[in-house]
């Protein structure tokens, strides 16, 4: 049996549709620029970046963004975020200030939705030691670049090439008062591809890394958005970090606040524009914001994993990549049983993966690792690399 639109109900969808498209931009990203290396014939009702966002949910990775950390690890606390909660807020955000200055809002979505894809068990900590387990290989590990790696690489998972670029470029620890596309934004896949592999040894600039769409670049910004206000939030419920050791700003104290202040300040200074800004006052504020959580929480030690000190977390970050990369070049008995099984339900894709990556076992390796949630990477550690 075959499903199909009433003919009367599709036809006005696609008179509902043209009506939108019409209302985008005149640099918003429109469904007819969608390039993707498989083509894709969509649905009326399931447009060529809702089909990404669909793609990005049903991912595994996706999935186990509940079970890593935002922040703060291994918290017996239901209201701290977790990578999960962030993506979302970041998706949120992302739209209502996209809606605001008429930008494709499922191509913002689908970005936001696939940003920390990549990014491996705790945070940016956990970010800066398998990098170090990496290099000893000669490659090198940052979650942007991974996220993307991920959808193109690893799952195949044939999202768009805005999508992949969006999530490449959103790198959020970078601050800009203004972003928008440049002549060394990503224009096909080849370009991807080649940044990709600069990345790999650690020859990509991130300071000019700004997305080929105003899509991808107000993702970037509202990253900074979601989690700056945010990560004070949940500082202070732990009680490490009173609001009160914040210096004063125009945006705000609270969460809330900074978010609605710097939404209003992003539309007034980027409507009808082809540039995503901040004004003089806000960048200002939001610099100090990040100065003071660096300071306050990312660089103290309230950020650090209970009951495993920096020195202690590394050592099993690294232990468990040199299993994975010795087994790799051995039998592949813990590959197989593993990892193989949980990459992604299309057996063609995840030959075809293993296949271009047969003479790169630390790639291969730091996939594995990056993939784990929190809570896994240690019972690997215990159960399996340390008996």
């Amino acid at each position: 049996m075959t499903f199909t639109l009433d003919k009367k109900i599709y036809e006005k969808l696609c008179e509902d549709y043209a009506q939108k498209d019409a209302l985008l931009a005149p640099y918003a990203a429109k469904d007819s620029d969608c390039v993707r290396k498989t083509a894709y014939t969509p649905k009326i009702f399931r447009r060529q970046y809702v089909r990404d966002c669909e793609a990005i949910i049903n991912l595994p990775l996706f999935n186990r963004y509940a079970g890593k950390t935002q922040v703060f690890s291994l918290k017996d606390n239901d209201d701290i975020s977790t990578r999960a909660y962030h993506v979302q807020l970041v998706s949120r955000i992302a739209r209502t200030i996209g809606g605001a200055l008429k930008l494709n809002t499922d191509l913002i979505e689908a970005i936001a939705l696939a940003h920390d894809l990549g990014h491996c068990p705790f945070g940016h900590k956990g970010e800066k030691m398998l990098d170090k387990a990496a290099q000893k290989y000669g490659y090198r590990f940052y979650h942007h670049v991974q996220s993307a790696r991920y959808l193109t690489e690893v799952v195949g998972a044939n999202v768009s090439l805005q999508v992949a670029d969006g999530v490449l470029c959103h790198n959020g620890e970078k601050l800009a008062n203004k972003y928008m596309p440049t002549q060394s934004s990503v224009k096909t896949f080849e370009d991807l591809e080649h940044k990709l592999s600069l990345a790999y040894e650690g020859k990509l600039d991130d300071e000019n890394l700004f997305a080929s769409t105003l899509e991808g670049c107000l993702v970037r910004i509202a990253d900074v958005i979601a989690y700056i206000g945010k990560d004070r939030q949940d500082a202070a419920k732990l009680g490490y970090v009173p609001f009160e050791n914040y210096r004063e700003n125009v945006l705000g104290t609270f969460n809330h606040e900074i978010i609605s202040s710097l939404s209003v300040d992003i539309i007034n200074n980027s409507y009808g524009k082809n540039y995503i800004a901040l004004g003089k006052d806000a960048y200002e504020a939001l610099q100090g914001i990040f100065s003071d959580n660096y300071k306050e929480i990312y660089l103290s030690d309230h950020s650090a994993v209970d009951e495993y000190p920096d020195d202690k977390l590394a050592d099993i970050i690294s232990a468990v990549y040199e299993t994975f990369y010795k087994d790799l070049t051995t039998d592949k008995k813990l590959t197989d049983k593993y990892y193989r099984p949980y990459i992604y339900p299309r057996k063609e894709a995840v030959d075809a993966y293993f296949e271009r990556n047969a003479k790169y076992p630390e790639r291969v390796a730091t996939d594995i690792v990056a993939g784990m949630t929190d809570k896994y990477l240690l019972t690997f550690y215990d159960k399996i690399t340390r008996a």
